[in-house]
């Protein structure tokens, strides 16, 4: 039996759910998915110019499983960029550094250390927070970066 994954470390979520091509219909079905430890890998060695040893060290992983994973994200970027295919961030195992929290009510985004039984936004007051850790990770279906509009029947 396989020894189970550790959880790789993420130190702050995606700004954005994804992108889609400009002037083509978005399709999620044929969606390319970038997990968040591909997206974090990417930031890391990419954006913020880490080395593979560093990357490994940040995510708490092995240099190996660093180049592995970003083998892996590169090829997807280059399939959603090539085929002109969308790109939607979520899933994965990752464990995250804080709590990340969007308020529907004033659309804040906030980071709260103990959300206790109702967490609540730290702006306005509202209790209609949505956790964006869930929403990144597993899809919350809630908000309208999860939520896909059904289509509507002709005959209606």
């Amino acid at each position: 039996m396989p020894r189970p994954k550790n959880l790789r470390h993420l130190a702050e979520l995606p700004i954005v759910k994804g992108f889609r091509p400009i002037w083509l219909r978005p399709n999620l079905r044929e969606a390319v998915k970038l997990s968040l430890e591909e997206y974090e890998v990417i930031r890391l060695i990419d954006y913020e110019g880490q080395i593979h040893e560093q990357a490994a060290i940040s995510m708490q992983v092995s240099r190996p499983t660093i180049t592995r994973i970003y083998e892996e994200a590169r090829r997807k970027l280059s399939t959603a960029l090539v085929e002109g295919r969308s790109l939607l961030i979520e899933g994965g195992q990752v464990k995250f550094a804080d709590s990340h929290y969007y308020c529907e009510d004033c659309h804040s985004k906030s980071s709260i250390d103990d959300p206790g039984d109702t967490p609540h936004c730290p702006y306005c007051g509202s209790t209609r927070i949505i956790s964006l850790n869930d929403c990144f990770q597993r899809g919350c279906h809630k908000c309208r970066r999860c939520h896909t509009p059904r289509k509507r029947n002709k005959d209606t």
